[in-house]
């Protein structure tokens, strides 16, 4: 996993250059702008979220368990105007801070690949303060959509294998709901 961690590491920015010209900067921005208080942001990779969160956010949690994001993320956070960040470790499913502590959560492109989709969100559930908020954006397996879940089945395992346990055809949302959040 280690050289395929590293590969992902070193290119997904930009290999993912051109989608977030398209669409994805602008969807992160305009979710990301309602983050306020403490937030914590799962999986965060490289830190493409970073220059999206706004003056809102006092203290801002970073949580990237693979060495190779990690040390990207680091870079990117000792930038100037992230004196407010922190960056831990913790893989989504086990995170070392107390329960109901955190204003904020954001996932984004993660629950598709964290090793347990359930133990993750049960964890999320358990940081959240009573009244706060969830941020998500992830691919969806497309069941209304019977041609496209095809290959979603279908190109899964091998997409897994390429792109660090990214699962095509999870049912996210349905996970997500099943956690007892609720989702638009």
């Amino acid at each position: 996993m280690s050289i395929r961690s590293y590969f992902m590491a070193k290119f997904y920015d930009a290999t993912m250059r051109q989608c977030e010209q398209a669409c994805l900067g602008s969807w992160r921005s305009e979710l990301l702008q309602s983050a306020a208080g403490t937030v914590l942001e799962i999986g965060s990779g490289t830190g493409v979220n970073l220059p999206h969160y706004s003056d809102n956010v006092q203290r801002l949690i970073l949580v990237e368990p693979d060495k190779h994001m990690r040390h990207r993320l680091t870079a990117r956070a000792k930038e100037p105007g992230n004196e407010h960040v922190e960056i831990a470790s913790f893989g989504a499913e086990s995170i070392d801070i107390e329960d109901e502590t955190i204003d904020c959560e954001v996932s984004t492109l993660v629950l598709c690949s964290v090793s347990d989709q359930a133990a993750s969100l049960s964890e999320i559930h358990r940081l959240l303060k009573p009244g706060g908020t969830l941020l998500l954006i992830e691919h969806v397996f497309a069941q209304q959509n019977p041609s496209v879940a095809r290959w979603q089945k279908l190109l899964s395992p091998l997409w897994r294998v390429m792109c660090c346990n990214c699962h095509l055809n999870r049912n996210t949302r349905q996970a997500v709901h099943q956690a007892g959040f609720d989702t638009l």
